[in-house]
């Protein structure tokens, strides 16, 4: 595990100072889900474990994180095809946001880029393990941002609390350096899906909820392949969107595999059989 990151804002070198090792640890990631859970998906989860035997309730923490990582490693199963070409196409740091969303600038870049990668190994993307994409330290049900916990919080053997930023109901999820913080609206999402096994077609929110798991692991994986480095700030972050969710068609793709997913009901109130039994 890498003690510290680099990483650019807005082209400006930075360093984030490493985590404690306590956080990467089993014991240290089922704290932070029981103490950083959001008070709505903490009494979803309590009205759950009424239905369960002890022994069972003691599961439902680790279990619900289990699959979760299933899930994401399914999404990227199914994306890494489209994404393997997409990674091609990162803009280049010093590209301004407005204009690689311009047809014109968009061709100019990739242009660029084959010219530099026909020069340079170093210029391609970064080749990557399936391991390596699920993040470290996975939080489901939080209104805390994954930011404000890797940047402030999670330098000591205890979390600062009086550092974290707090994002209420706002936050489907976010993402930073090693953390994945799935917020309040997807996980009760996904607990109806996942427990409830409401039929997706009248589940207008779980589509919303599955591209919610995706992006954030394709920013985790523009962070670890991306040549020139994970990209924040304003701009390095305009551009990481667009590259995700509006570049074409790529992004076309990536809602169709979302839909051939949801429709197969592979998930659907799998979290409650494993529990049940």
């Amino acid at each position: 595990m890498s003690p510290r990151h680099t990483y650019y804002s807005d082209g400006q070198v930075k360093v984030a100072e490493a985590i404690h090792p306590r956080w990467y640890t089993a014991l240290g990631i089922a704290e932070l889900n029981d103490r950083l859970r959001s008070p709505e998906v903490a009494l979803r989860l309590r009205t759950i474990a009424k239905g369960l035997r002890p022994r069972d309730r003691r599961r439902l923490p680790a279990e619900l994180l289990r699959l979760t990582r299933e899930v994401t490693l399914d999404l990227y199963d199914a994306t890494a095809v489209h994404l393997a070409p997409q990674l091609l196409k990162y803009p280049l740091p010093e590209i301004d946001p407005e204009q690689f969303r311009s047809p014109t600038g968009r061709a100019a870049s990739e242009r660029y880029l084959r010219l530099l990668r026909a020069h340079g190994r170093g210029f391609r993307p970064k080749a990557l393990q399936r391991a390596e994409i699920l993040s470290p330290i996975p939080l489901f049900g939080t209104s805390r941002s994954a930011e404000s916990l890797r940047m402030h919080a999670l330098f000591g053997p205890r979390i600062a609390w009086d550092l974290l930023e707090n994002q209420r109901g706002n936050a489907h999820a976010d993402y930073c350096l090693d953390i994945t913080a799935v917020g309040t609206a997807a996980a009760l999402d996904l607990l109806d899906y996942w427990w409830s096994g409401r039929e997706p077609s009248e589940h207008r929110d779980i589509q919303e909820a599955y591209d919610t798991l995706l992006h954030e692991l394709l920013h985790r994986v523009c962070d670890l392949a991306n040549p020139f480095g994970p990209q924040y700030g304003t701009k390095g972050t305009d551009k990481e969107h667009y590259l995700m969710e509006e570049y074409e068609p790529f992004a076309s793709a990536v809602e169709r595999l979302l839909l051939e997913h949801l429709v197969r009901e592979e998930e659907r109130g799998l979290l409650k059989k494993r529990l049940r039994g």
